[in-house]
């Protein structure tokens, strides 16, 4: 099934015509209305016969031709693939990729807001918009504990990555099982008679983050790297094909690669040569017709990434009337730093800004994000707003705020709103019509 890429062009054109009064146009905002990745969780329930309740599918048009008969979803998530950099595989006739275009559809959606594995992955795992879940940045200042927090590692930010204490909060009390206000997508798709089992990096296994989504799941294996991951995927798919099945694994070496050596980089090239060699090789070659019938593959990212150029950096550090205008260090995400502010300063701070930083980033009051729908719609975690913060300062082109003693380290980010970290591939094709 080839799908002419015109319709490709029409979600793409959808998407970057959405707008808001106090954004500029060069922003592309997250389409929680059918075209993000937080419509991927119930459409995939709608594929295999369920739903998840107060969540929203992309629009049938996109899917229900792929539906019938389908009895296992395979889902890849590759963190930090953006549309445009896997667009670019395609030019290359050898790797699977394209084989797989060609006999399936792709089309672009929208990461959430922040553009952050964080919010993207809870979304993934309750099929609700960050407001709902609460997970709504890296950086978070949990007010229940007194800290603001690395939630990637649930550490206290500051402490030292590499070190021991990883999980800290854990040993304070934060129970994994209740942190989130919604149920996990595994739950919903349980109540439907529908199992869901997952591959993850074996490191990852146990973690805060993967207790909290995999809530439900009947089976969470380790893998070590790319081919292994693959091998997994189709051990696991081959002993559970009676099923209904929901299938995931999730691979983040190439957000590593983006991060240390760039997203344009010959090494994230590398990685995708790699990983697309090893999804031919490992997991699709030996699947049996048996294995292929009624199974859908997707593969999609989180986000993207941008290159962040040193030279493109405000160090809070040389803006000392601003620093002392904040009650702490800014939270969430370099690209997308929320701001607290101490009382009696938000106007000093959004003039301090207006002033000498609009060049580098558009900002909002709280609550006008809330009301603006860039972190969602339905009902709000309570602790949204006190994780928000004050003010949310959204960078424009390739800008980042940086709180750090140090230079930065990163050459690629993500968080904002740039078509770079915004658009994702959604590449879908049933394995039995290939």
């Amino acid at each position: 099934m080839i799908v002419p890429t015109s319709l490709a062009a029409q979600v793409e054109g959808a998407i970057r015509a959405r707008r808001h009064p106090a954004l500029p146009d060069e922003f592309v905002l997250p389409h929680y209305e059918g075209f993000s990745l937080a419509n991927l969780g119930p459409t995939v329930a709608g594929v295999l016969g369920g739903d998840v309740p107060g969540g929203v599918p992309l629009p049938r048009e996109v899917w229900a031709d792929l539906a019938p008969g389908v009895r296992r979803v395979v889902l890849v998530l590759l963190d930090a693939v953006g549309y445009d950099r896997f667009q670019t595989t395609l030019d290359d006739e050898s790797l699977v990729f394209r084989h797989l275009a060609d006999g399936g559809r792709l089309i672009p959606v929208t990461s959430l807001f922040p553009s952050t594995t964080t919010a993207t992955l809870t979304s993934l795992w309750t099929g609700r918009t960050p407001v709902e879940h609460g997970l709504i940045g890296y950086v978070l200042f949990l007010r229940e504990f007194g800290v603001t927090t690395d939630m990637i590692r649930l550490i206290p930010r500051g402490r030292d990555k590499s070190g021991p204490g990883r999980d800290t909060l854990l040993d304070w009390g934060l129970k994994p099982d209740g942190f989130l206000p919604v149920p996990g997508l595994a739950e919903s798709l349980a109540a439907h008679g529908i199992v869901t089992r997952s591959v993850l990096r074996q490191e990852y296994v146990g973690s805060f983050l993967s207790q909290m989504h995999y809530r439900g799941v009947a089976e969470v294996k380790g893998h070590l790297d790319s081919p292994d991951m693959w091998v997994c995927l189709r051990e696991m798919l081959q002993a559970h094909r009676d099923e209904r099945l929901y299938l995931t694994a999730y691979w983040g070496e190439v957000d590593t690669i983006s991060h240390d050596r760039g997203p344009h980089s010959p090494h994230w090239d590398a990685a995708l040569r790699n990983l697309a060699y090893s999804l031919e090789r490992e997991f699709l070659r030996p699947l049996t017709p048996a294995d292929r019938e009624g199974t859908l593959l997707i593969i999609t990212a989180d986000h993207g990434q941008i290159v962040t150029p040193l030279a493109r950096t405000v160090y809070l550090k040389q803006h000392p009337a601003l620093e002392e205008a904040l009650v702490m260090s800014p939270t969430g995400e370099p690209r997308v730093p929320f701001l607290h502010v101490r009382p009696g300063r938000v106007e000093f701070v959004k003039s301090y800004f207006a002033e000498h930083l609009a060049h580098a980033f558009v900002v909002l009051e709280a609550e006008t994000v809330l009301n603006s729908g860039l972190l969602g719609r339905g009902p709000m975690m309570p602790a949204v707003p006190h994780r928000l913060g004050d003010l949310v300062a959204i960078a424009r082109q390739d800008w980042i705020l940086y709180d750090r003693p140090k230079e930065p380290d990163m050459i690629g980010r993500h968080g904002g709103l740039s078509p770079q970290e915004m658009l994702s591939p959604l590449l879908m094709v049933r394995l039995d019509a290939l």
